[in-house]
């Protein structure tokens, strides 16, 4: 390591410039010995003498363009390397080595490649589990937050309507008293299963706590009311007979571009709750 943090405070950025570096030392270091014997030994004459020094020296010269143009190319998996590593960690981009055979650089390539694409489905997971509520397998209470922020901005940036729900199960207690919490888990996975059915692509589901989920819709106000209505209506006919009916209130408003998301909640929050008091099982809008 000494040599190379010598040669790493003449050369800071470039390996390549090392490298050349200590092959041309190596070739011209032999050939000054040479010509210095020549010199001093007294045996050549000078004629014969300038005669060597120019063939060997003119052939060491091609000789060592050639082989550092040689060892520049040689050393370009070690730059697709470590671009592929920079653009990972820049970008989350992942590589796509060549597979190049089983020496020391193909080996070399093959672990970068095995070990970001590890990496990366380990993230995955891991975000998935840290944004995924486990027994729904919709949002949690973070991964709720983090999609209603990303659907504010594709709302605002692409002048699309956005309607977020609150939706609270009203009848999940009786159901855990009468059948116990197994069929009440039953009962939100229902719900969450029911939902995805109809909701389209970049609307969400989220379970935001208990039995209580959010909905974010990208439709017109009036038109994701009568799609959720229609879906409160689908959940009280069970599907099977063993399923119980599932009553849920729910309360839904409309974002305004530039508004505190936490605002928009506490409207369709108190929505939802203006539903409850008149009884339940139904929906209400900001329109209504």
């Amino acid at each position: 390591m000494r040599l190379y943090r010598g040669l790493a405070r003449v050369f800071p950025r470039s390996f390549s410039a090392k490298l050349m570096t200590v092959v041309f030392i190596g070739v011209h270091v032999p050939l000054l010995v040479l010509l210095l014997w020549m010199a001093f030994s007294g045996r050549y004459q000078q004629e014969t003498m300038w005669a060597v020094v120019g063939v060997v020296l003119g052939a060491t010269l091609v000789g060592t363009g050639m082989a550092m143009m040689a060892l520049y190319r040689l050393m370009a998996p070690l730059r697709q390397a470590a671009e592929a590593l920079e653009a990972y960690y820049d970008e989350q981009r992942l590589p796509h080595l060549p597979d190049l055979g089983h020496d020391e650089i193909g080996r070399l390539l093959r672990g970068i490649n095995r070990s970001l694409h590890g990496v990366d489905a380990g993230l995955r997971d891991l975000r998935r589990s840290v944004l995924m509520d486990p027994l729904t397998q919709a949002l949690n209470r973070r991964g709720c937050e983090q999609a209603l922020a990303d659907s504010a901005r594709q709302a605002q940036a692409r002048r699309q309507p956005l309607t977020l729900f609150v939706v609270d199960l009203d009848n999940l207690k009786p159901i855990n008293d009468a059948h116990g919490h197994l069929a009440g888990d039953q009962v939100l996975v229902r719900l969450v299963v029911s939902a995805r059915q109809w909701l389209q692509p970049g609307d969400w589901i989220g379970r935001w706590g208990g039995d209580e989920f959010l909905l974010a819709v990208h439709d017109s106000h009036e038109v994701a009311c009568r799609r959720l209505r229609e879906w409160l209506e689908r959940l009280a006919v069970p599907g099977d007979t063993a399923d119980p009916p599932l009553s849920a209130s729910a309360g839904g408003a409309g974002y305004l571009p530039g508004e505190d998301l936490r605002e928009l909640y506490r409207r369709a929050d108190a929505a939802m709750y203006r539903a409850k008091a008149a009884g339940g099982a139904r929906l209400l809008c900001e329109t209504d």
